[in-house]
């Protein structure tokens, strides 16, 4: 599933490059009703959501002085802007269309408007253009900074899925030095057993032999010696049917992480080609800043 929504964001990013990179900005004479009056000035077209654009609009507005809102319009008056007036009024709205967001401005010198014809009036239209292009550069720089992030999410969950595969193998390693380890002590097991059932033989006619006697001495060290004989014998089989049990633990733990290597490697083999995908979807993203140098 995972590998499937990033492939859907890198396809995304990817048309949304292709499209923009066809677009123009494009500044037009226009007029707007700023505070119940019909303003003169210009727009331009931005094809991103209102909310983002308005705000940096608005910041950007606080650059030329102080700002009055007053229902969806903005109001500076003595606005300072560079190269057109050091004291102006600035009308502006933004409003959304069909196509994306609009943003006005009309700048009132006093006696007259800058619209299209005055001397200030490319000046003022390279400004808005200028703002255009910056919020299309922030908005790709937003782009930009949610793919490098994805990337990062992505080759931090390879990481982790390479480290497991490790700690995996590293487990079966131990696994197969643990079953050498198991069988020689079950084949050690065996000799000691088969040892102790024949002591067990010995004692038992070494008995029977002393038995017709009346060395009582004897008879009572050689029953000692069977009972603590019939104690390891008991003793050695109960380890043997431990390390038997341990043996078949063994086993299973082996064919479960021979399982799990066989998953953790598939794995990586997703998470490799997310990591690249995501990495194309991050030079595809900062490509887009190419359009607007």
């Amino acid at each position: 599933m995972k590998f499937i929504y990033t492939l859907l964001i890198y396809v995304a990013i990817v048309h949304i490059g292709n499209a923009q990179s066809k677009k123009e900005i494009t500044v037009v004479p226009s007029h707007a009703q700023v505070q119940l009056v019909d303003r003169e000035g210009m727009q331009v077209l931005i094809e991103l959501d209102r909310k983002f654009v308005e705000k940096t609009w608005l910041q950007k507005l606080k650059t030329f002085g102080k700002v009055e809102t007053e229902k969806e319009s903005y109001i500076i008056h003595g606005a300072s802007i560079p190269e057109i007036s050091s004291s102006c009024t600035l009308y502006s709205t933004v409003f959304t269309t069909k196509t994306g967001t609009v943003v006005f401005w009309a700048i009132d010198l006093g006696s007259q408007y800058v619209t299209q014809g005055h001397d200030h009036y490319e000046k003022a239209k390279k400004k808005l253009h200028t703002f255009a292009k910056e919020i299309y550069v922030a908005d790709v720089n937003v782009q930009i900074a949610a793919a490098e992030d994805a990337l990062n999410a992505s080759s931090k969950s390879l990481d982790k899925l390479v480290k497991q595969g490790e700690s995996l193998n590293s487990a079966l390693d131990k696994n197969a030095k643990d079953k050498v380890d198991l069988q020689r002590k079950l084949e050690d097991n065996n000799k000691e057993l088969k040892f102790l059932e024949s002591e067990e033989v010995r004692i038992e006619g070494r008995m029977k032999e002393v038995k017709s006697t009346e060395n009582t001495e004897e008879q009572q060290k050689l029953l000692k010696e069977s009972i603590s004989i019939t104690n390891n014998v008991e003793k050695t089989k109960q380890q043997k049917v431990s390390l038997e049990t341990k043996i078949k633990d063994n086993e299973n733990q082996k064919i479960q992480l021979e399982s799990d290597i066989k998953k953790n490697a598939e794995n990586q083999v997703g998470a490799k080609d997310e990591v690249d995908k995501m990495a194309k979807a991050v030079d595809a993203v900062r490509a887009k800043l190419k359009i607007y140098e």
